[in-house]
């Protein structure tokens, strides 16, 4: 029979441990003892589903009692075997006739038991050299850490692949939750830059804990690297990848995208495998090229945000595979970018470096329909005068486009600010106000501007209807999964006996919070308030909803959430996906990955010799921004005249 392993309450083999449990307490309950370290580990898991109170459909209350009593009276064996058992003698002769599944267990019992007293430094040191101990199973022991800190300190200065552990502790983003890692206080800022060192330098370097250093942002009281470490990184970063895409055909992936003379239909789109080809038609622009269409395009042709007005190209977690979310090494304070994300900024760049083009060969501006849009439209359709814009001229060179194009659209979006709190635009105030431009503190017109989810309840509802890391979404019955619970139960008849014990209870759950029912047939189904479904699952997905873009009667839902404490509302102009979005491309305020473009233009002033290609690309991602930002402006323009029709309608 396998031993008996206790990972988390929501282990899929919980049942089988369980069965294995029930054999083995009734064993102890007559009269077995503990006759191995392999044994006293093993009770040790078991008291940890009791613990937790995972328990078999099929135990009676009687048999719960009974497992709570049989497990109290082994815990007492175990603390005994742990006292008198190990020694300083002993120690290394049990850690090796320990089970590999018990290897992390070991180290939390000599912690519990406080055994590592009895063990000299002399020992230890022999033990951590010579054994096959993993290094992050040790770690997790604050106390022993503490302990033993200048032996641990002296081992890491040894090996260079302790790297991956610092970084790990300090840089990695770890999607699930993890037990925290502890570093010995003897180990100094100067000894983590040194193991580091001596890392970039080994054979053996993984390229994505490369990429983790050569994004470090230093913090004196966790890590703190010179710039030379950086660079060095940065450099072994560019010669593996060479060396790797010459080594590796990889995946191809082809967007393309294009403008036709004869195409009568204003888009044809194909996407065949990993390639996708986007046309359109040149007739249509040109028979259509009033400045507002122009425009228009970036949202009903080009598709850069959706019906809410959100950003379409950002990235989100909950649209990106499990291997991409959970298995790809990346720092926490790095933007998530995946597969999707990667592809959409693809097709964008395209998009608005063709169409620039295209307009171009029309005699028509880009930077032209942009000053339009804030001299001409916005005093036309909402009487808001003022505005000041200067864009890049005809005769500017791409870099000087680059270099100009930054103020213009920083003086818009404080203007537009001014504008919100004052109610009109005042220069010379503007002018006085020399504060940096946060683009998470530019306001709205309008309250509740922003929906985000929030509190326990909202991640625990949607985790266990939306996600596909529930386990919910497989139906054991007929051997059917599905990417989650709420597309299950929009194809199938369920009941809850037909999912295993430890799932049981969360079905329960949702339906004692309302979001499901069982009717009288006692099959599981949504509640009757469907709505409130479709609206965390917009909520899960996008992470943020548009209040004033939905219909009344689902503002109505999201006001009644509200009052239940799931969601909370917020004011601003961009929502926090898109200041996330914005950030990540002109600078590394907040992600140690930013492409920096804002800064590389303002500050550092790029070589005039660069590459002219290189300017174009940067120009047309600032573009790219702007049309963002006019699209934002706009729509809060919008539901702003809205909101005042309809309160003139109630009180004429």
């Amino acid at each position: 029979m396998e031993r008996i392993k206790y990972y988390s309450i929501n282990d899929i083999t919980c049942s089988e441990h369980l069965k294995n449990l029930e054999k083995v307490l009734r064993e102890y309950g007559e009269g077995r003892e503990v006759q191995s370290i392999n044994d006293a580990i093993e009770l040790f898991n078991i008291n940890k589903f009791i613990e937790n109170k995972i328990y078999l459909k099929v135990w009676k209350e009687e048999d719960i009692l009974y497992f709570e009593r049989i497990c109290k009276q082994c815990f007492g064996m175990v603390a005994k075997f742990f006292n008198t058992q190990i020694s300083n003698e002993s120690i290394k002769e049990l850690f090796q006739e320990t089970e590999r599944c018990y290897k992390s267990d070991f180290w939390e019992m000599i912690e519990k038991f406080k055994v590592y007293e009895k063990i000299s430094p002399e020992k230890f040191q022999d033990l951590i050299g010579t054994t096959e101990i993993d290094l992050y199973d040790l770690l997790r022991q604050k106390k022993i850490i503490e302990h033993f800190g200048e032996i641990i300190r002296e081992y890491m200065l040894k090996h260079s692949f302790m790297a991956e552990i610092i970084l790990n502790k300090y840089e990695m983003k770890h999607n699930r939750g993890m037990k925290p890692i502890y570093l010995p206080k003897e180990l100094t800022n100067k000894d983590k830059e040194a193991i580091i060192l001596r890392y970039i330098d080994s054979a053996e370097a993984n390229l994505n804990y490369l990429r983790l250093i050569a994004n470090i942002q230093s913090c004196k009281d966790k890590i703190d690297i010179s710039a030379r470490t950086i660079l060095k990184s940065k450099k072994k970063v560019e010669e593996e990848e060479k060396r790797f895409f010459e080594e590796n055909s990889g995946i191809r992936f082809e967007t393309v995208v294009a403008f036709s003379k004869q195409q009568e239909e204003t888009v044809i789109s194909n996407l065949e495998g990993q390639n996708l080809s986007l046309s359109y038609s040149q007739k249509w622009i040109e028979e259509n090229d009033d400045y507002a269409t122009l425009l228009n395009n970036f949202i009903y042709l080009f598709e850069f945000v959706d019906l809410q007005m959100r950003f379409n190209m950002v990235n989100k977690v909950n649209n990106m595979g499990a291997i991409e979310r959970h298995l790809t090494t990346r720092s926490k304070n790095a933007y998530i970018t995946g597969i999707i994300f990667e592809r959409l900024n693809q097709l964008t760049f395209l998009q608005i470096t063709g169409y620039y083009r295209q307009l171009f060969s029309m005699g028509i501006r880009l930077e032209e329909v942009i000053e339009w849009f804030f001299n001409d439209y916005l005093p036309d359709s909402f009487m808001v005068y003022g505005f000041r814009i200067a864009m890049p001229s005809v005769n500017s060179t791409m870099l000087e486009k680059c270099t100009n194009v930054m103020p213009a659209l920083e003086s818009i979006l404080k203007q537009f600010s001014l504008y919100v709190q004052e109610g009109q635009i005042d220069f010379e105030l503007l002018e006085i106000r020399s504060e940096h431009l946060l683009y998470e503190n530019i306001p709205s017109l309008n309250e509740k501007k922003y929906v985000y989810g929030f509190g326990d309840e909202f991640k625990k509802s949607t985790f266990l209807l939306f996600s596909d890391q529930s386990g919910l979404g497989y139906y054991e019955g007929k051997n059917i999964s599905y990417s989650n619970f709420f597309e299950l139960l929009c194809n199938e008849k369920i009941k809850e006996i037909d999912y295993p014990g430890y799932h049981i209870s969360e079905i329960k759950w949702l339906v004692e919070q309302e979001y499901l029912a069982i009717d009288d047939d006692e099959y599981v189904v949504f509640n009757d308030d469907y709505n409130q479904i479709l609206i965390l699952k917009d909520l899960f997905y996008n992470e943020v909803i548009s209040y004033w873009n939905y219909h009344e009667n689902i503002r109505v839902i999201i006001d009644k959430l509200e009052k239940k404490k799931l969601i909370e509302f917020e004011s601003s102009l961009f929502s926090k996906p898109e200041q996330d979005y914005i950030n990540y491309f002109l600078n590394k305020s907040k992600f140690n990955n930013g492409l920096d473009l804002r800064n590389k233009y303002a500050h550092t002033q790029p070589k005039c010799d660069e590459s002219e290609k290189i300017h174009t690309q940067s120009y047309m991602m600032f573009l790219r921004i702007f049309i963002l930002s006019i699209i934002k402006i706009n729509d809060d323009f919008v539901i702003a005249k809205e909101i005042r029709c309809n309160l003139n309608d109630i009180n004429p």
